[in-house]
């Protein structure tokens, strides 16, 4: 196990129940920050700068909206893909976005820097 991932891993713990002890919840890489840990985008924002602050990550190059599509949907606009996902590909793909997982977080903690994979 990789020191980037203890430190990644106790870092992601902190920030989701920060002050709770005995959390014992199995973190892995392939976790999605919005499917998985139910992250809303302004979350993942908040995390992120946080997260590029203290390891020294470069996040020049990321963008929430990227990864979460809907974090620059207007209600409305948000409501309708809703509610033409199950018979639009489109409409599923600007729900779901890309991933955005723990094992990327830790790669750019050894690169320094986020790089859209």
């Amino acid at each position: 196990m990789s020191d980037a991932w203890l430190q990644l891993r106790e870092f992601i713990r902190e920030v989701r129940a920060p002050g709770l002890l005995g959390i014992d919840e199995k973190l892995t890489r392939d976790m999605d920050l919005y499917h998985d840990l139910d992250w809303e985008p302004p979350k993942i924002v908040n995390v992120m700068q946080t997260w590029g602050e203290r390891f020294h990550v470069d996040l020049s190059d990321f963008d929430v909206a990227y990864y979460v599509p809907s974090a620059n949907m207007r209600k409305r606009e948000l409501v309708l893909a809703a509610l033409k996902s199950p018979f639009s590909a489109k409409a599923r793909e600007s729900l779901g976005g890309r991933s955005l997982t723990l094992g990327m977080l830790e790669e750019a903690m050894k690169r320094g820097r986020w790089e859209r994979e």
